[in-house]
């Protein structure tokens, strides 16, 4: 865009011989018209005016010429700058030499989306014809512009989600693939998992496609919030997500992380208009190099794992069978860790510390139990590591 800017600046000056061109670009947010192109003159002649322009969302007295062409959409001229109150910066257009100025809107789909300002030399250059002449040209930007935003458009829906904002499978797919090429050879465990929504159909029956695309939005915002930058996460189908756990150091961690993942996401009600929902999910999980040697092969892994999972009572399931048993007696000490955490079941036993040459006692250290109610006190090294996968650990901390 600024390339194209650049390039109309440039063309104006040196084949339609006006003395001076630059472009604005019209910045919504701040209602202000932001110079960003110039030829015919020194850059600080561009800082000059970029400093003296206004809001141009309200006509007001003595506006420059370039507020109220991006205010109303239609053309200025001015046929001597010498005295007009529209003007800003009458010395500096004096030591340049400009006599006279055009201002043309820029439009894009009925919308003013920036300003093209031509100055020349001579007194009452721009009459009737040659104003036309320049709007054509204008029309030729903007649909220049135009299409460079479809093609942008193009571009990301080609890799990114419309609903979401969050990659789409291909994206997710290519940045899988690079990831396990840049990990060969290395221990630590990559997993893909698919992520399904229960009920999903049931919300775009009953409430409509438009809530049904909030709800979509929602969990892509939970998801992203909770994944930050440790885990990668997408949606790869209509009501499917897909989450990349790397380098993780057992099939449990990648269990636990894909937990808290769907946790974040379900364990609070969505807000649909005046509807409240409690929603469910379903996720399978493939691991590398175990259930495929490529990204592909592990989401397919990772849907058939879905598959199964939407079948039976679990929540989770792995690709392959023998894992399973396992990841379901770590998802279950971690849920019965959290109910250790509200119950208050943690407690602290204070080992002293004796030093050796006389046996004073010169300290303590505390170390945590857990005093479950069926196993009695449980030694920290079965459920330190689950507390410090799932983050827990902190909440017990404190």
């Amino acid at each position: 865009r600024e390339e194209l800017f650049q390039g109309a600046c440039r063309v104006a000056v040196e084949a339609g011989q006006f003395k001076i061109a630059w472009v604005g670009r019209v910045d919504e947010a701040q209602m202000k018209l932001v110079p960003v192109a110039l030829a015919g003159a020194e850059p600080e002649f561009l800082v000059r005016v970029r400093e003296r322009l206004g809001l141009y969302a309200q006509p007001t007295a003595g506006e420059a010429l370039s507020a109220e062409v991006a205010r109303t959409g239609q053309p200025a001229v001015c046929d001597d700058v010498r005295g007009d109150p529209r003007i800003v910066l009458p010395d500096l257009l004096a030591q340049h030499g400009v006599a006279s100025l055009a201002m043309l809107p820029l439009m894009v789909a009925n919308k003013v989306v920036g300003v093209l300002a031509l100055f020349s030399e001579e007194v009452g250059f721009f009459d009737a014809v040659e104003v036309k002449l320049l709007m054509e040209l204008a029309g030729d930007i903007g649909f220049a512009l135009d299409h460079l935003d479809k093609e942008e458009r193009l571009s990301y829906l080609a890799f990114y989600d419309e609903i979401t904002g969050l990659p789409n499978r291909t994206l997710f797919l290519e940045r899988s693939a690079q990831h396990l090429r840049s990990r060969e050879g290395s221990r630590a465990l990559q997993g893909l998992a698919l992520m399904d929504i229960s009920r999903f159909r049931f919300v775009n029956d009953t409430l409509g496609r438009q809530r049904g695309d909030e709800l979509l939005r929602q969990v892509g915002e939970r998801l992203q919030k909770a994944a930050g930058e440790a885990y990668g996460v997408a949606r790869i189908g209509i009501n499917s997500f897909g989450i990349s756990v790397t380098d993780a150091r057992d099939a449990d961690a990648v269990a636990l992380a894909v937990d808290h993942l769907m946790r974040s996401c379900f364990d609070v009600p969505f807000v649909l208009g005046d509807t409240e929902l409690r929603m469910a999910a379903k996720a399978g999980v493939a691991l590398y190099p175990l259930d495929g040697s490529d990204a592909e092969a592990l989401l397919r892994n990772a849907e058939a794992a879905a598959n199964k999972a939407k079948a039976s009572a679990e929540s989770l399931l792995f690709y392959t069978a023998g894992m399973n048993t396992r990841v379901a007696e770590t998802l279950s000490l971690e849920g019965r860790l959290r109910e250790a955490l509200e119950e208050g079941q943690f407690v602290l036993h204070y080992q002293p510390k004796q030093r050796l040459a006389d046996g004073q006692i010169v300290g303590a250290e505390a170390l945590i139990r857990w005093n479950d109610p069926r196993r009695g006190l449980v030694p920290p090294g079965l459920f330190i590591p689950v507390l410090e996968e799932t983050g827990l650990i902190y909440d017990v901390g404190r």
